[in-house]
C-alpha cells in the first residue's frame, strides 16, 4: 500500500509540476565551492529549544561516584555514608583521589570529547549521563545533520541537510545536487559548517550518515575532520519511548510526542526511485517531497534533542 500510494504521488507531482522550474518553485541559491556547484535551499523558522543548563549538568555527572574505577552501586553508597556526596568530595581520598581530580579537571573545563569519552566508559550511549556531557556545548554549536542517497552503499549523496540552532530559531541549509555530478560541492558546502567545536546530532548517524558522508568524502579526496562528539538520537530515543510507542521511527517519534503529521511524504526507502524519475524527466515534481521529508527530519532532531534533555533532567 505504501508503494501504491507513493507511485501516484510521484505521478501527481509529474503532472503538477510540468514545465516549472527548481528555482521558480523552491527558493535557494547556487553556491560555488571548491568542489564545484549545487543548490542551496535555506529556511529559518521558530523553535523553542532547552538544554540543561551547565551548572546542573556538572552538578548531575560528579554526584555519580561510579565515574571512578573500583566504584560501583554497593561501594557508591558505603562511601556516600562516609560524607562523600560527590566526585569533588573524593579530591583528597586516598585510593580515589587521582582520578576524582583527574575527572573533575575534565569537567570544569568542559572539555567535551573528554567528557563524553570518560562517561561511555561506564555507561551506554543512551545513558542521561551521556546526554548531560552535551550541556557544555553551546546551542550554536550542534549541527543537526541528514542525507538523502541513491542507496545504501557508496552510491552519490543527493541531498545533504544541516540546520544549526540561532536563539528562538532554527536555520537549514539544504544542499542539492541537482545532478549526481554535483555531489562533490554538496559535500563541500556541508563542510562549511563544521568547526573545532561542533557538535553532531543524528538519528541512527552513527551508523549511517557520518560513515556515509566520511566515505564520500575519501571518494572525491577531500580531507576534513569528522571526529565530533555525536549524540545519535535513535539510541535515546529508543531508551526513552520503547515501551510506550509502537515503534521508535523518526515519524512515529515527531507524531507521538508533537503531533506532526506529514502529508505527501515520500517514505525513505522510496527517495532514489523519486530522484531518478526527476533525473530522467527533468521534472522537479519528484524532487519537492525529497526536500521537504529531509527538511522535516531535520527540524524533528531539534525538537527530540530538545525533548530528551527535558526528560532526562528529571532522572
Amino acid at each position: 500500500m505504501e508503494y501504491e500510494n507513493a507511485q501516484k504521488l510521484k505521478e501527481k507531482l509529474l503532472d503538477d509540476h510540468e514545465g516549472i522550474a527548481l528555482e521558480d518553485l523552491i527558493d535557494g541559491n547556487e553556491i560555488i565551492t571548491d568542489g564545484g556547484v549545487c543548490y542551496d535551499i535555506e529556511n529559518t523558522s521558530k523553535l523553542k529549544f532547552s538544554m540543561l543548563n551547565p551548572e546542573k549538568a556538572r552538578e548531575k555527572i560528579l554526584s555519580d561516584l561510579k565515574l571512578l574505577s573500583g566504584i560501583g552501586a554497593s561501594r557508591e553508597q558505603k562511601l556516600q555514608s562516609e560524607g562523600y556526596k560527590t566526585i569533588e568530595d573524593l579530591v583528597e581520598h586516598e585510593r580515589f583521589g587521582k582520578e576524582a581530580s583527574n575527572l573533575l579537571k575534565i569537567v570544569d573545563g568542559c572539555k567535551k570529547c573528554d567528557i563524553l569519552d570518560w562517561i561511555s566508559e561506564w555507561y551506554s550511549k543512551s545513558h542521561p549521563m551521556a546526554l548531560f556531557s552535551s550541556s557544555f556545548s553551546n546551542d550554536e554549536d550542534f549541527i543537526f545533520l541528514d542525507i538523502e542517497t541513491l542507496g545504501f552503499c557508496n552510491v552519490p549523496i543527493i541531498l545533504l541537510g544541516v540546520a544549526k540552532i540561532h536563539g528562538d530559531e532554527i536555520c537549514v541549509n539544504q544542499y542539492l545536487s541537482r545532478s549526481v555530478g554535483e555531489e562533490s560541492a554538496v559535500l563541500e558546502a556541508f563542510l562549511s559548517h563544521v568547526k573545532s567545536e561542533s557538535v553532531f546530532v543524528t538519528f541512527n548517524g552513527q551508523t549511517f550518515d557520518v560513515p556515509y558522508i566520511r566515505n564520500r568524502m575519501k571518494y572525491f579526496g577531500i580531507k576534513s575532520n569528522l571526529d565530533m562528539p555525536h549524540f545519535d538520537l535513535l539510541h535515546f530515543s529508543r531508551r526513552t519511548w520503547s515501551d510506550e510507542l509502537p515503534n521508535c521511527q523518526l515519524t512515529t517519534i515527531e507524531n507521538h510526542l508533537f503531533g506532526i503529521e506529514r502529508e505527501d511524504d515520500v517514505p525513505s526507502g522510496l527517495v532514489p526511485a523519486f530522484y531518478k524519475t526527476y533525473i530522467k524527466t527533468q521534472n522537479i515534481g519528484p524532487l519537492v517531497p525529497i526536500i521537504e521529508h529531509n527538511r522535516q527530519d531535520i527540524i524533528t532532531l531539534a525538537l527530540i534533542f530538545s525533548r530528551l534533555h527535558d526528560e532526562y533532567s528529571l532522572y
